[in-house]
């Protein structure tokens, strides 16, 4: 009889432990992608100059909104190596970069995934190849639909589509350089908007 007092005391010591136990506060994604799309209508000779489409990365630093709740506050990085040609046929390598704040969302719930929607706004960086060449950074932003395919209790596999609109003002030049002590402009845009589409897979771990 002796032992209940002591037993019930160990309970209710542990109590507060279990109470605080709650699920990982901050996530941590890597993708693999693949982007297509993208052009500039070239002012000098109206056409459109595409980007190059190829493999990507990214990366999701992610803060849960609050304790029990599966909506994310989300920073946003993502990265692809493409490259444009000129009017003379010039191939000219250019770097395309997305760094957004945003959040995501989850889309109801499912017995073995969960589906959500992200969306963030920040800037997009068209940084060229060329030595002398300018770097150009414009306003953007992005939506997506993906869904996490759980592996254990805190790490799972994520698919996404993602769609990119940056805004481009008309007469912006790209792929500046001094050239004999004269300004060279390669394409000069005559647009208002570059749309980007990515497709990405990876794997998130909440600590």
């Amino acid at each position: 009889m002796c032992r209940l007092p002591v037993i019930g005391a160990l309970l209710a010591a542990s109590a507060p432990f279990a109470a605080a136990a709650e699920p990982p506060q901050f996530q941590i994604a890597a993708h693999a992608g693949y982007r297509v799309g993208g052009s500039l209508e070239d002012a000098d000779t109206g056409d459109d100059r595409d980007f190059d489409q190829g493999e990507s990365f990214a990366i999701a630093l992610e803060l849960r909104y609050r304790p029990g709740d599966d909506r994310f506050f989300q920073l946003w990085y993502s990265r692809q190596a493409s490259a444009v040609d000129d009017e003379f046929d010039v191939l000219h390598d250019v770097d395309i970069e997305y760094l957004h704040l945003g959040g995501s969302v989850p889309l109801g719930s499912h017995e073995r995934f969960l589906p959500y929607f992200a969306a963030g706004l920040g800037a997009t960086r068209f940084s060229a190849s060329g030595p002398d060449a300018r770097d150009r950074t414009k306003f953007s932003g992005s939506m997506a639909l993906g869904f996490a395919l759980p592996l254990a209790e805190n790490v799972a596999l994520r698919f996404e589509a993602r769609g990119y609109l940056t805004a481009v003002d008309s007469d912006t030049a790209f792929f500046c350089r001094s050239d004999g002590g004269e300004g060279l402009c390669r394409i000069v845009s005559s647009s208002s908007t570059v749309f980007q589409a990515e497709a990405l897979a990876g794997i998130a771990i909440r600590f």
